[in-house]
Parts: structure tokens; C-alpha cells; sequence
């Protein structure tokens, strides 16, 4: 009964959008055929979505969510990490490596997999609650293209140079049930030149379990 409800308040909200958007439409187009003059003595109206006849407004009873930065009833997930580091220090010196013999592929293999992705991290981020209809699967086509890119321009902007770790910072900690990100990375190396280098490719860090990987980078 309730789905089918739903089901009529969504149907209803569609149809209103497009009944709005066919009087913007037609409005537009006798305008341009010289049917509407504009009244500049009329304040305009602008429309919106809860305007129209029908209109159901969203129940999202995780809006909070937004907030906090993350949902508050997402399950515990017993499934380890594979692959990364053992801290963030030695995740550090894993991508000074990486650096140092030009590997994509030694970069990519500190990332996220896709499996991690879907079963521990997409479910706790406020962006996977039901009442905003996305998926993990959009979601992961962004990302996986973010890392690739990034991992990419970082060989091209830093490969070759032998890098001696400094540190690995991050500027923010978020605490989640089942992982904490860490935001805002600077990796501070010196390279064989004697140059301290303070880079900033890495955007996140995700740890679970003591396994440490990168899950964000600039692309």
C-alpha cells in the first residue's frame, strides 16, 4: 500500500515537471514569435518544482546525514582490506617508491578496489542513502576514473626522482564505523636533488583493520 502510494506521489511529482516545463517551453516560444511582451513593470516569477500542482514534498529521514558527513545506520562490514600499507607512514614511502620507477600500476595498486568500495565505504557516505536514488555503481566510475588520472599525472609530474620520505599529513580525520578517512594529504618527500617536496596529489586516505589506501587524488 505504501509503495503504491509512493508510487502515485512520484508519478504525480513527474508529471507536474514536465506540465511546468511545457508552460516554460511555450512561454519561451511566443515570446520569440512576438505573442508575450514583456511586462518590465511586473516583477518576474520564478518557478520551482514545489509550485507545482501535486508536488509531494521528499521524505528523507537521513537528511541529517548531510551534516555529519556520513550515515549513522550502516551496518558493521567484516570484510578486511587487501593490499596498502601498514600505516600511513609506510603508505607514504610505498608511493615514494612508486614514484621513483615510474609505476602506474605500483600506484594503483595502493587505491580502493572496487569490492571495498561497494561492500565497506559507499554504504556509510551520506551520498548512498535511498531517498537520493544514486548508486554505487555511477559513483564508482567517477571515482575509479579520479584514481587512474591521478595516479597517472603524479608519475608524469613526480616519476623518476628518488624521494626520500619526510611525512604524510592529513589536515582532516572523519571517523566512520567502518573506516576513518583522511583528507587533505601532504606527502612531504626530499628528492635526490635536495628539493623538499610538499605534494598535494593525494586528496584521501582510507584506513580499516591497519591497512591504509589511497581512496581520492587530484585528477
Amino acid at each position: 500500500m505504501h509503495r503504491q502510494v509512493a508510487s502515485r506521489g512520484r508519478t504525480r511529482q513527474r508529471a507536474a515537471v514536465l506540465a511546468l516545463i511545457s508552460i516554460v517551453v511555450a512561454f519561451a516560444a511566443a515570446a520569440a514569435r512576438g505573442g508575450v511582451a514583456p511586462d518590465s513593470t511586473r516583477p518576474g516569477h520564478v518557478y520551482s518544482i514545489k509550485d507545482s500542482p501535486g508536488y509531494i514534498p521528499l521524505v528523507d529521514p537521513e537528511s541529517a546525514a548531510d551534516a555529519i558527513g556520513r550515515r549513522l545506520n550502516a551496518p558493521f562490514v567484516s570484510m578486511p582490506f587487501h593490499g596498502g600499507a601498514r600505516s600511513l607512514d609506510d603508505l607514504g614511502r610505498v608511493v615514494c617508491r612508486g614514484l621513483h620507477v615510474n609505476s602506474v600500476d605500483s600506484l594503483r595498486a595502493l587505491c580502493v578496489t572496487v569490492d571495498e568500495f561497494r561492500d565497506v565505504l559507499w554504504r556509510e557516505f551520506p551520498q548512498s542513502r535511498p531517498a537520493l536514488g544514486l548508486n554505487w555503481q555511477d559513483a564508482w566510475v567517477i571515482l575509479e576514473a579520479r584514481l587512474h588520472a591521478g595516479c597517472s599525472h603524479a608519475i608524469r609530474d613526480y616519476g623518476g626522482h628518488y624521494y626520500d620520505f619526510v611525512s604524510l599529513h592529513a589536515d582532516s580525520v572523519l571517523q566512520y564505523r567502518n573506516f576513518t578517512l583522511y583528507s587533505r594529504i601532504t606527502l612531504t618527500a626530499r628528492d635526490d636533488e635536495g628539493q623538499v617536496r610538499h605534494m598535494k596529489w593525494l586528496r584521501g586516505v582510507v584506513g580499516r583493520k591497519g591497512r591504509y589506501k589511497i581512496y581520492s587524488t587530484e585528477d
